[in-house]
C-alpha cells in the first residue's frame, strides 16, 4: 500500500509520530511513520547544535557514529532543521493472522492462498495484523519471522498458524491442518556495534527481541531542550570587546545593568569612525563648545566607561587566583546573562511588594520567610520566576528496547531526499522557576567534604572566581577533558538532585512532575524548572506556586526527599533509585549524577565519580532548623 499522510499538532508529532515510530491509525490499523515533512522553525541553530553535541556525548563513541559531529561547523550542513509538519506512513507490520482459523503469513502470501484484498481469509474470517515485531538495542526493526510454509509432519504448505497466548515465550507456530508443532518464535541474531561491545559468550541481548507493537520501549524518541534566544543577539553579545568579563560580572552579581546595554554604551565611546552617531555629534560639539555639559559627561564616561569598574574587579579576582581569563564567553554564560537581561523575571522581593500593595501582608511575610529559609538553611542564593522562558525542544533520534545510552545505540531519523538528517524542533515561551545556589555555601560544602582544599573564600564574589578557576569542569561540555573532574561532578550531582527533589513535590503547582522539565546551568550554579508546554497559552501554575506556596513547597520537598521506599538499602547504596530521585521521563541526563547523599550526607553511588565515598556533610545539613514550631 502506498504511503498515506495526515497532519497533527507539532507537540504530538514530536513525541508520538516521528519517523520509524509505530502507531495505531483509525482507518489503516497499525502503521509505521516513514517521513515527517519539515516546516520553518525559529530556533537558534548554534544553541541547538551545542545542545545536541552535549546530548550525544552521553553515548559511548561507538554508539553514536551515525551522526556527523555537530561541534564541527563544516558538518552541520548534513542536518536539516525544521518544525514537524505532515506525517507520512505505511501499514506495518504486514504479517496477518486470521481470527477464525489462526492461519498466518505475509499479506502477499495470504492473497495468493485465496485471501481477499479487503482483509478476509480464505475461510471467511477477518485477517488482523500481528501485533509483534522484532527489535534490537542497535535500532534495528523487523517484522516477525515467518517460518517456511510447509508442515514437517503432514507436508501441508498452506496451513501455517500461530498460537498466541499473550506471552512471547509460550507463543508457537503450528499446522492448522494436523495441529503439529512447527517451532517457537525465532530469535534473530544481530551483528552490530552494540553486540561487539558485549563480553564474549551467549547473551540474550545479542538477538533481536520479540516486542509487542504497543510496548513503549519499542520506540523511544530522544529530545533535548535549550534556551532559544535570537541567534544574532547572542552572537553580537559574545563577540563584543570585554564580553567575557562583563558576563562574568553579571553572573557573579557585580554588574547590575544589562550586559547588552553596557556593551552598547561602551561602543558609543569609541572612535568617531567606528562608533554610533552619538560619538560623532560630541566631537562636533567639542569644536564649538568645549565646556558644554554633554561634552564633559561624554569625556567622564570615556575615562571610566560603563562597566569598567566591574571589569577591573573581575580581573582582580582572577589574578588573585593566578589566572588571566582569555577566550570567548561559553554558552552557559550567554544563557545566564541573557536570561537576566532579556526576560521578564520576578524576584521574591517583587512578589512581596506586589502582595503588600494588594493588602496581603501575611502572604508577603510568608514568601519572605521562604526566602530566608532558602538562603540560610538550604544554601539557595536566589529564586526567581521567569514569566517568558524562551524554550525550544528538538528531537534528534531514537532508540529501541532501552533509553539508557550505555545499553543502546542512538539512531538518527532517515535522511531526506537531499541526504540530510532531519532534526525536528519547536519553540515556545513558557513559565519557569530559576534557582541559583549560594557560591559561598557551595565552596564551603566542598571544603567540608574534602572534595577541594584551601581556605574559605572571604566573599561571594571571591567564591565565584575560585569556583570558576578551580572547577573548570563546571563550564565545560561533556566531551571536554575536565568535565569529569571530581568537584565538577559533585556540584552537578548536587544541582541535579535538588532539581529532582523539588520536582517530586511540584504537584503544589497543579502540574504533574512529568509535565515539568529541568534545565541545568552548572557554570552559574543554577537549575531551572519549566512547564513543559509548547502552546501559546500559559496555565500559570509555577507562577502561582512561587507567589503563594513557595515556603510550603520548599519545606515539603526537603522533608519528603529524605525518605525512599527502599531505605535503608537505597541510602546505604548511594541514595539514588527509582523509589526516590529517578524520573521515569524527561530527565536530561538519564538519571545519572544523582545522590541524596549530596543534600543529606551518607554514602555515594559506587558507580559514580565519587567512587563510593561517604559525604560527611550534606548541603542541607541545617534544613532541620526549618521545622515549624508546634
Amino acid at each position: 500500500m502506498a504511503n498515506k499522510g495526515f497532519s497533527r499538532g507539532q507537540t504530538q508529532v514530536l513525541f508520538r509520530h516521528l519517523p520509524e515510530a509505530i502507531f495505531e491509525h483509525d482507518d489503516y490499523g497499525l502503521c509505521k511513520v516513514t517521513q515527517v515533512a519539515l516546516g520553518d522553525a525559529e530556533v537558534n541553530r548554534d544553541a541547538l547544535f551545542d545542545a545536541m553535541a552535549d546530548a550525544l556525548a552521553m553515548w559511548p563513541a561507538d554508539f553514536a557514529t551515525k551522526y556527523p559531529d555537530t561541534r564541527d561547523a563544516s558538518r552541520r550542513s548534513y542536518y536539516a532543521i525544521g518544525s514537524p509538519r505532515e506525517v507520512r506512513f505505511t501499514p506495518y507490520p504486514q504479517v496477518f493472522r486470521c481470527r477464525s482459523c489462526a492461519r498466518t503469513g505475509k499479506f502477499t502470501d495470504l492473497i495468493k492462498r485465496g485471501a481477499s484484498a479487503v482483509g478476509r481469509c480464505s475461510c471467511g474470517g477477518n485477517l488482523n495484523q500481528m501485533r509483534y515485531v522484532q527489535a534490537h538495542n542497535c535500532g534495528r526493526l523487523e517484522e516477525l519471522y515467518v517460518p517456511p510454509q510447509r508442515c514437517p509432519a503432514c507436508g501441508s504448505g498452506t496451513d501455517l498458524a500461530f498460537y498466541d497466548p499473550g506471552r512471547v515465550k509460550q507463543a508457537r507456530w503450528y499446522c492448522a491442518k494436523c495441529k503439529a508443532d512447527v517451532q517457537a518464535l525465532r530469535m534473530t541474531p544481530c551483528k552490530c556495534a552494540y553486540n561487539k561491545s558485549l563480553p564474549p559468550g551467549p547473551r540474550a541481548e545479542k538477538f533481536l527481541r520479540v516486542v509487542p507493537t504497543g510496548d513503549p520501549s519499542l520506540y523511544i524518541p530522544h529530545t533535548v531542550a535549550f534556551v532559544n534566544f535570537p541567534e544574532d543577539d547572542q552572537g553580537r553579545l559574545r563577540a563584543a570587546p570585554d564580553a567575557l568579563h562583563l558576563m562574568l560580572a553579571r553572573t557573579w552579581g557585580l554588574l547590575r545593568d544589562s550586559v547588552s546595554d553596557t556593551v552598547r554604551e561602551r561602543a558609543s565611546l569609541g572612535k568617531p569612525e567606528d562608533a554610533d552617531i552619538t560619538a560623532s555629534l560630541v566631537e562636533q560639539l567639542r569644536k564649538l563648545q568645549p565646556n558644554n555639559p554633554m561634552v564633559r559627561e561624554y569625556d567622564a564616561k570615556k575615562k571610566q566607561p560603563k562597566g569598567q569598574a566591574e571589569i577591573d574587579r573581575v580581573n582582580e579576582l582572577l589574578k588573585a587566583c593566578k589566572v588571566t581569563s582569555t577566550g570567548a564567553p561559553r554558552r552557559w554564560l550567554a544563557e545566564h546573562t541573557t536570561l537576566l537581561d532579556k526576560t521578564d523575571v520576578s524576584t521574591i522581593a517583587d512578589v512581596a511588594s506586589m502582595l503588600r500593595r494588594s493588602g496581603d501582608e501575611d502572604g508577603a511575610l510568608d514568601i519572605e520567610e521562604g526566602q530566608r529559609k532558602a538562603s540560610e538553611l538550604l544554601g539557595i542564593g536566589n529564586i526567581r520566576v521567569v514569566n517568558d522562558f524562551p524554550l525550544a525542544l528538538c528531537a534528534y533520534g531514537y532508540t529501541r528496547t532501552a533509553r539508557d545510552p550505555s545499553r543502546t545505540i542512538i539512531t538518527p531519523f532517515p535522511v531526506d531526499e537531499r541526504g540530510r538528517i532531519p532534526v525536528y524542533a519547536i519553540a515556545a515561551e513558557t513559565e519557569a522557576l530559576w534557582f541559583e545556589l549560594d557560591p559561598l555555601k557551595v565552596y564551603g560544602w566542598l571544603l567540608q567534604n574534602g572534595i577541594t582544599g584551601g581556605t574559605m573564600p572571604a566573599s561571594r564574589e571571591e567564591a565565584w572566581a575560585r569556583l570558576y578557576v578551580e572547577v573548570p569542569g563546571l563550564r565545560e561540555a561533556p566531551h571536554e577533558p575536565a568535565y569529569g573532574q571530581l568537584a565538577a561532578v559533585a556540584i552537578r550531582t548536587l544541582l541535579h538532585t535538588m532539581s529532582h527533589l523539588f520536582l517530586m513535590r511540584v504537584e503544589w503547582s497543579g502540574f504533574a512532575p512529568s509535565s515539568v522539565g529541568e534545565y541545568l546551568i552548572p557554570g552559574s550554579l543554577s537549575f531551572i524548572l519549566y512547564a513543559n508546554r509548547h502552546a501559546e497559552t500559559k496555565i500559570g501554575g509555577l507562577t502561582t506556586l512561587f507567589e503563594q506556596r513557595l515556603n510550603t513547597w520548599l519545606w515539603d520537598a526537603v522533608q519528603s526527599g529524605r525518605e525512599c521506599v527502599y531505605d535503608p538499602i537505597c541510602k546505604d547504596d548511594g541514595g539514588s533509585c527509582a523509589g526516590c530521585t529517578h524520573r521515569e521521563h524527561s530527565c536530561i541526563s538519564f538519571n545519572r549524577e544523582l545522590s541524596r547523599a549530596t543534600v543529606y550526607g551518607g554514602p555515594t553511588p559506587q558507580s559514580s565519580a565519587f567512587e563510593g565515598t561517604k559525604l560527611a556533610h550534606g548541603y542541607w545539613k541545617d534544613a532541620w532548623k526549618a521545622a515549624p514550631v508546634e
